[in-house]
């Protein structure tokens, strides 16, 4: 090579001097050259001849590429696996919540039921059983609309009732409005609206509150994600596509609640 000279020292590495500088190194090709004591086909990195000293020892710069291939795969591994356990992590945490949510949902509804059932058509004077069952069913209906401001807190607290507590300001989240307004029915402290009596009022805030919360459970979604893993589980009930009536079927939509009746009332006349 013009202005170069190589030769390979006795540690076979390739060492390589020109005398000019600030000119990038150039490696194109690899070619056979005589050199003393090593055969025809040695190689050599074919460089330019104003390069400046430099030792590249082939197997070095192979097992460094190696190294960094490895380090790449092994932090490749490290960060999915880490990502992996945040999505578990973080699915963990919403299953609980939800659970949580469920849990306090299910103890409203029961004390909504009570008050309902404990009111009469018509709105007579209540006993005192009567009086003592709705204070109860008051001040438990109170105690759940606090419980769920810890699930479901106030919206817009920043602009709107700066005065009160934190917990308190802001808007009221829309699905604790029918426990507010349950509560309100039942001391009488609030217009009832085109209801009748506490009685049906009572009734019309259960089936909200149900509707709201439904919402944000979401069973549908849910259930398909039950039945998918019910499948992997049980490789027997595959085929079903409902699962045994865990999933709708659009070809069979539920009968209600008279037909029901009426066909378990002919089953029970042939036993008899």
């Amino acid at each position: 090579m013009r202005g170069a000279a190589c030769d390979i020292d006795d540690d076979r590495q390739f060492v390589l001097r020109c005398g000019v500088t600030n000119r990038e190194l150039d490696v194109t090709t690899l070619a056979p050259v005589p050199a003393a004591g090593y055969p025809l086909h040695s190689p050599i990195l074919r460089l330019p001849s104003d390069c400046g000293p430099m030792e590249l020892p082939f197997a070095e710069v192979f097992i460094a590429g190696l190294g960094a291939i490895l380090s790449w795969f092994i932090t490749s591994r490290a960060y999915k696996a880490s990502l992996d356990q945040h999505r578990l992590s973080a699915s963990s945490a919403a299953a609980d919540w939800l659970r949580d949510l469920r849990t306090w949902a299910a103890e409203a509804i029961d004390v909504l039921a009570e008050a309902s059932y404990t009111c009469r058509r018509g709105d007579p004077e209540s006993t005192e059983e009567e009086q003592r069952t709705l204070h109860t069913c008051r001040y438990r209906l109170s105690a759940l609309i606090d419980r769920g401001r810890l699930y479901l807190p106030n919206e817009q607290e920043d602009t709107v009732g700066n005065q009160k507590a934190r917990a308190y300001r802001g808007l009221r989240h829309h699905a604790l409005d029918a426990l507010v307004a349950a509560e309100c029915v039942i001391g009488r402290t609030i217009a009832l609206g085109e209801y009748p009596d506490r009685k049906s009022a009572l009734i019309g805030m259960r089936r909200e509150f149900v509707s709201s919360v439904q919402a944000i459970l979401d069973p549908h979604s849910f259930n398909r994600e039950v039945a998918r893993l019910i499948r992997l589980a049980n490789e027997e009930r595959a085929a079903d596509p409902t699962l045994g009536g865990l999933l709708p079927d659009a070809k069979k939509p539920p009968a209600g609640a008279e037909a029901l009746l009426a066909a378990s009332s002919r089953r029970h006349r042939v036993r008899l």
